[in-house]
């Protein structure tokens, strides 16, 4: 496989509240090594990741594994206060 460049953004609803670039062979390998969380497809999670292909543009959707940390659960808060 070719390792290819994925820009990786935590979502909270449509929002994005941070984001890393990651190099990896598949956009959920590039989504595991950003967040450092287990990903699966993503339904109408509330907070999920969103990771785009740098070289096609093509989006992918995650959602996390487990229940969100409560790090990112204060990031989501911080994110709510803002809009």
């Amino acid at each position: 496989m070719t390792v290819r460049l994925y820009r990786v953004e935590e979502m909270v609803g449509d929002m994005p509240i941070s984001y890393r670039v990651a190099s990896a062979d598949t956009p959920w390998e590039a989504a595991k090594k950003a967040t450092g969380k287990d990903v699966t497809a993503r339904t109408d999670e509330r907070f999920w990741v969103r990771v785009t292909d740098e070289g096609n543009r093509t989006v992918y959707k995650y959602a996390y594994k487990s229940r969100a940390s409560g790090a990112f659960k204060v990031l989501a808060g911080l994110a709510a206060r803002l809009t």
